[in-house]
């Protein structure tokens, strides 16, 4: 049983992602890649969050139409 359910959860781990043309391919188990992968997709999401927090401000902001 835990076997089975271990096989299942590295299978599934293995193929989780589509890999784009620019996008950094990691092998299995290179925990280093992943990490800086995993920061750098965090940065970019944080970095567009902030960008489109600034701009709902601008809107509702009367003062600077």
């Amino acid at each position: 049983m835990n076997r089975t359910i271990l096989l299942f959860i590295f299978l599934i781990s293995g193929f989780n992602s589509s890999i784009s043309a620019n996008e950094l391919r990691c092998k299995n188990f290179d925990v280093k890649c992943k990490t800086k992968k995993f920061i750098e997709e965090t940065k970019k999401y944080q970095k567009k969050g902030l960008e489109k927090s600034k701009e709902q401000i601008k809107d509702l902001n009367p003062l600077k139409k």
